[in-house]
């Protein structure tokens, strides 16, 4: 039994630590609790006492969500690294939401994280993404155990951004990395090329998407903010499939024309 004041998540996670002494530097969070953490970092200077800024970072390949950054003061110095707790109440709404991550993971369900992510081109050759948090995406949804992939990936989508009429054409590419930090936070995503006759999006009321647009080859993917230059890439993959499997079409009209 833990007789701790304030219970701890035994959950690792990737922090980016900013104070003058040592920059800004990835290091692992772990035992965060309603008061504070411990990070595993050479204190280098630091004494307690010490305000320090905390990141928590994501998963560069799947969702993009918002990166509280909170500010943090050094209570315990230890060889491993640091003790800190929270500077003020706002600061804690980190512990709230790592309890409730810790609450939500369940084994066969979402423990060990399958996501899938559509690249959706359409019949005008435009490519679909999506935005959330400044961030722009491919949409996509993890994967339940027992699911049956395409049927979950496509009736996501219909719900999500009302596009009913999808058609899968391959798969664009696998990644599995684990966390370079933390290697619990491995996920698998893969990525999926569909199309669509659909020229318009409509998200539904409670979307987890602020925006979603059609982009063109015109529209240099370059002036879109990725998260990860890797979906950039995909994005461009599918754009460029969709193009030489419509090259091919017509020249196979063409010659039975």
């Amino acid at each position: 039994m833990e007789n701790r004041d304030h219970p701890r998540v035994q959950l690792p996670f990737e922090v980016e630590v900013n104070h003058p002494s040592v920059g800004k530097v990835r290091c692992v969070a772990r035992d965060i609790s309603q008061s504070g953490m411990f990070v595993h970092l050479d204190p280098n200077g630091l004494r307690p006492g010490a305000k320090i800024k905390v990141t928590v970072l994501n998963v560069a390949l799947v969702e993009s969500s918002s990166t509280p950054t909170v500010d943090m003061e050094v209570t315990r110095v230890t060889l491993e690294g640091l003790g800190l707790k929270f500077a003020n109440a706002t600061s804690q709404h980190l512990w709230k939401s790592v309890d409730r991550l810790r609450d939500e993971l369940r084994i066969g369900t979402d423990y060990f994280q399958v996501f899938q992510g559509a690249a959706i081109v359409n019949h005008q050759g435009k490519l679909l993404v999506v935005q959330r948090h400044g961030k722009w995406l491919l949409p996509g949804d993890y994967l339940n155990v027992g699911a049956d992939w395409r049927d979950a990936l496509t009736q996501f989508l219909a719900s999500e951004l009302g596009i009913a009429d999808l058609s899968f054409e391959d798969t664009l590419g696998v990644d599995s990395t684990p966390g370079i930090k933390v290697v619990e936070n491995a996920t698998y995503t893969v990525f999926h090329r569909f199309s669509s006759g659909a020229d318009r999006v409509r998200l539904r009321e409670s979307s987890r998407y602020k925006h979603a647009k059609w982009v063109s080859r015109n529209f240099s993917l370059e002036e879109l903010t990725f998260p990860h230059p890797l979906l950039r890439t995909l994005a461009s993959m599918a754009l460029e499939r969709a193009e030489a499997q419509r090259q091919v079409a017509a020249t196979a009209q063409t010659k039975h024309g």
